[in-house]
C-alpha cells in the first residue's frame, strides 16, 4: 500500500446469501488521499455493495478493506464514524426534523450515550447547512423541503461529521440540473479544502467533470481504473455499459454520446 493510499480494497468477494451469486468478486481498488475518484458501472454491478462495505456496515465473504493501512474491523463504529461519511442515494424520513436538527445527526460519533449537543456541535452543523446553501431554511422541516433539497440536506450532515473520506452514493441521479450544478461546484470546493470523497455513478459526464481517477466496475470486478484522460475513452465505456459511446470534446470538456 503506498503512503498516501486512505481507503484499500484487497481481493474482496461478497454475496448476500451464503452460496448465491457473487455481488463483487475479486474486486480490488485503492482510493489515494485528496483524491477524487468516480466509480462507475451498470445498475446492480456492486457500487453501493462496495459503499456498505467502506462502511463496515457489511462484512466480506473474504478479502479485507483497509483505511489508513489498518483493517476496517479493527476500528470501533465511532472511530468511523469520525473518519468516513456517506451520502446515500435515497433515505427516507421519518421524523419531523428541521434542517439543522438532521444535520446535527452527524455529531453522534463524537457524543456520549445520552449526551446532548454542545453549541460547538451545533455551530458545526450550521456551517454544513450553509456549505450547501441551506442556512436560511435551518429551520424548516425536512418533510417539507424538495428532492434536490434534501440531497444537499444530506450532504450537510455527512459534512457535520467532519470526516476526511466522503462517500456518495449515485450523488446526481436525483436532481435537476440546477442543483446538479450545485453539487459539482460543492464537491469541488471540498477538494480544495482536503477531502477524498468517492462517488457512484452512471452519468460519464458528471465523472469527467470532477473526477480525478475513474474506476470501471462490470459484474462485481474492477475492469479499467486510473486517470480520467486515460481512462474515459468510448471504447472502455462501450464494454462497461454493453452500449456503443462515443468520446468527444466541447469548450475543453469531455462529452459522451451513446445510440
Amino acid at each position: 500500500m503506498s503512503v498516501n493510499t486512505i481507503l484499500e480494497f484487497k481481493d474482496l468477494s461478497f454475496s448476500y446469501k451464503k452460496n448465491s451469486n457473487l455481488v463483487l468478486d475479486g474486486f480490488s481498488m485503492q482510493i489515494s488521499q485528496g483524491e477524487v475518484v468516480a466509480v462507475l458501472g451498470p445498475n446492480g454491478t456492486g457500487k453501493t455493495t462496495m459503499l456498505m462495505l467502506a462502511l463496515g456496515w457489511l462484512s466480506a465473504d473474504s478479502g479485507q478493506v483497509e483505511l489508513e493501512s489498518r483493517p476496517l474491523e479493527q476500528f470501533s463504529r465511532c472511530e468511523l464514524g469520525q473518519k468516513v461519511s456517506l451520502v446515500p442515494q435515497f433515505e427516507p424520513t421519518f421524523f419531523d426534523f428541521s434542517l439543522l436538527d438532521f444535520a446535527l445527526l452527524g455529531r453522534a460519533p463524537y457524543l456520549g450515550n445520552f449526551s446532548m449537543p454542545k453549541e460547538e456541535d451545533i455551530e458545526i452543523a450550521f456551517q454544513a447547512l450553509k456549505k450547501v446553501g441551506m442556512e436560511d431554511k435551518a429551520d424548516r422541516s425536512v418533510m417539507n423541503i424538495s428532492g434536490g433539497e434534501h440531497q444537499l440536506v444530506l450532504l450537510a450532515r455527512a459534512l457535520t461529521q467532519q470526516t476526511e473520506l466522503l462517500l456518495l452514493d449515485e450523488p446526481t441521479s436525483h436532481l435537476d440540473i440546477k442543483n446538479k450544478s450545485r453539487l459539482i461546484a460543492i464537491l469541488k470546493e471540498l477538494v480544495t479544502e482536503g477531502k477524498t470523497i468517492v462517488f457512484t455513478n452512471h452519468e460519464p459526464d458528471v465523472a469527467a467533470m470532477i473526477s480525478d481517477s475513474v474506476i470501471m466496475v462490470k459484474n462485481g470486478r474492477v475492469i479499467h481504473s486510473g486517470k480520467v484522460d486515460e481512462i474515459m475513452t468510448g471504447a472502455n465505456l462501450t464494454e462497461v455499459y454493453d452500449t456503443r459511446i462515443e468520446a468527444g470534446e466541447l469548450s475543453s470538456r469531455k462529452v459522451f454520446l451513446w445510440d
